[in-house]
């Protein structure tokens, strides 16, 4: 997932729209039992702000499928994650620039990682397991005694 300056500078825009599928690391995720359920979506643009640098926004959507932390369940959720980052030739703490060309891949990688829930739940609201027996609470009550 290059983004190209250079090439952007040539067409005589400052702006230009994009779109990515990108197919992350699956170490990324450290909640077990639990993947992308697909290619991360990267949709956005770059503008032009200066001779070596740019603002890029956009959106990434991505969604997880695995058994529900609660429950064990089997389940699928998407998640959507708005970004705005400014790079430039000069950054070398974060997203720099280099030969007039930005790698969306590491912060796609960032903003994925900083965005798992700590737990996959199959909903808010899931109940999970009886400790006692093991029913599934969301299907309804056990027959355990509190």
């Amino acid at each position: 997932m290059i983004l190209d300056l250079k090439k952007l500078k040539r067409s005589g825009k400052d702006t230009n729209d994009f779109f990515f599928e990108y197919l992350p690391q699956e170490q990324i995720i450290d909640i077990p039992n639990v993947k992308f359920g697909g290619a991360v979506k990267v949709n956005g643009s770059v503008t032009l702000t200066g001779e070596h640098s740019a603002y890029i926004e956009g959106e990434v959507v991505f969604s997880l499928s695995g058994e529900c932390t609660r429950c064990l369940g089997q389940t699928e959720r998407e998640y959507f994650v708005e970004f705005e980052e400014a790079v430039s030739a000069d950054d070398s703490e974060g997203y720099p620039v280099k030969n007039d060309t930005v790698d969306l891949s590491k912060i796609v990688d960032d903003l994925v990682a900083m965005n798992l829930p700590v737990s996959f739940l199959c909903k808010e609201d899931c109940r999970g397991l009886c400790p006692s027996c093991g029913t599934n609470l969301n299907d309804g009550d056990c027959k355990c005694k509190n």
